[in-house]
C-alpha cells in the first residue's frame, strides 16, 4: 500500500465516495447520481485549488497498486478551534478496508504534512450519530463543543473533537505496533527454524544489546580503528540566543561524516556554510583524520558540497520524482 497526494483528475474517486458516504449517514439506499457527484468534484477541486484562500489544503489517497482504498483531506485549524492547529476535513476508508488500521495511517500521513507549520493541535469536526465518531472516541478524542447543523433538511449533531498532536503520535503508533500485520498493524511473531522467533516486539535492553554487539563486532573487524580519533564534531552558530546553523560530524576509521548540515533560510548566501564544513574539516585534520564524507539528496546541497572541494563518488536515483541521493568524499 501506499499513501500519496492526490492528482487533481483523481479527485472524482473522491466525490464518488463522499456521494456514497451521505447515502450511508442519511441512510438512503439509491444508486449515486452522476450529477451529485459531478458537483462534489467540482466543490472539491475550488476547496484544494481555491487561489484567493490563504490556508493549506491537502488531499492524501490510499492505494494498492491501482485499487483505491480511501482518502485523508486537511487544512489549517481555524483560530477559533485551535490556536495552531490543523484539521481533518476528510477521512473516508471503503468498507472492505476498515479494521485494518488505514484511518491510522491516513491520520498520521496528515499530521506529518503539516507538522512544518508548527501546529500542536489536530481538530475533526463530525456527526454525533456516525459510525467514525467511535473512531475518534478510540483514539482519545476530546470533544470541545458540539454544535448543530442542518444537513439535506435534517437537524445533526456535530462533535468537534480534539487532540495535542505529539500524544496522538504516540498513540496511533502504538496502536499500529501492537496491531498484527494481517489486520493492517506491524506487529508480527514469526517462528523460525531452530525456535528463533522473529518479532517487532523489543525493549530498550534488547536494542542496547543490538547496539553494543554490532559496535564490538565493529570494533574487532577494523583491529581498534573504528573507535578513532573518536570525537564528535557538534559546531554551531548562534545569533544572540538564537541557534541560526550548525553542522554534526562522527569521526571513525580516521575519517570525518558529515551527518547533518543546516543553515537558517535567513541567513543562507552569506557565507556560513563554507566557514562551519572548513571548522569541522580542520578539527578533523587535526585529530587525524585524512578524508571526510557525507550524502545529500538532490533537493538539499549537492552542489554547495562541490564547492567545498567535494567529489561525487556515487549515486542512488531509485527515489520518486526524479530525487537522486549524491554520495561525496573529500581527501583533508
Amino acid at each position: 500500500m501506499i499513501i500519496r497526494e492526490l492528482k487533481h483528475e483523481e479527485l472524482l474517486m473522491v466525490a464518488e465516495l463522499n456521494c456514497s458516504f451521505l447515502n450511508e449517514e442519511f441512510e438512503e439506499d439509491r444508486p449515486l447520481n452522476s450529477i451529485e457527484i459531478e458537483k462534489e468534484f467540482s466543490f472539491l477541486s475550488n476547496w484544494i485549488n481555491h487561489k484567493e484562500c490563504k490556508e493549506i489544503r491537502r488531499i492524501y489517497g490510499a492505494f494498492d497498486k491501482e485499487k483505491f482504498l480511501g482518502y485523508v483531506g486537511g487544512s489549517l485549524a481555524k483560530k477559533e478551534d485551535a490556536e495552531h492547529g490543523v484539521e481533518l476535513n476528510y477521512l473516508y476508508a471503503k468498507k472492505e478496508y476498515r479494521g485494518m488500521a488505514l484511518s491510522f495511517k491516513l491520520i498520521l500521513t496528515i499530521i506529518a504534512e503539516f507538522e512544518d507549520y508548527g501546529v500542536d493541535t489536530l481538530i475533526v469536526k463530525n456527526f454525533h450519530d456516525s459510525e467514525s465518531n467511535g473512531l475518534y472516541r478510540y483514539i482519545g478524542g476530546k470533544v470541545i463543543k458540539q454544535v448543530k447543523q442542518t444537513v439535506k433538511e435534517k437537524d445533526m449533531f456535530i462533535d468537534v473533537f480534539s487532540w495535542e498532536i505529539h500524544e496522538l503520535i504516540e498513540k496511533l503508533k502504538d496502536k499500529l505496533n501492537s496491531r498484527s500485520y494481517e489486520n493492517g498493524g506491524l506487529a508480527f511473531h514469526d517462528k523460525l527454524a531452530q525456535g528463533i522467533l522473529m518479532t517487532n516486539t523489543h525493549t530498550e535492553e534488547d536494542f542496547d544489546i543490538v547496539l553494543k554487539g554490532i559496535f564490538e563486532h565493529n570494533t574487532k573487524g577494523t583491529k581498534g580503528l573504528l573507535k578513532k580519533p573518536a570525537i564528535d564534531i557538534n559546531i554551531y552558530l548562534k545569533d544572540g540566543d538564537k541557534t541560526v546553523g550548525a553542522i554534526l560530524c562522527d569521526t571513525f576509521n580516521f575519517c570525518l561524516y558529515i551527518e547533518i548540515m543546516w543553515i537558517d533560510k535567513e541567513y543562507r548566501g552569506k557565507g556560513l556554510g563554507k566557514e562551519l564544513i572548513s571548522k569541522a574539516e580542520k578539527i578533523a585534520k587535526d585529530n587525524g583524520c585524512i578524508f571526510a564524507h557525507t550524502c545529500s539528496l538532490s533537493y538539499q546541497a549537492p552542489e554547495f558540497y562541490k564547492r567545498c572541494g567535494y567529489e561525487v563518488f556515487g549515486k542512488l536515483d531509485d527515489y520518486p520524482d526524479g530525487i537522486v541521493q549524491y554520495f561525496l568524499k573529500k581527501k583533508l
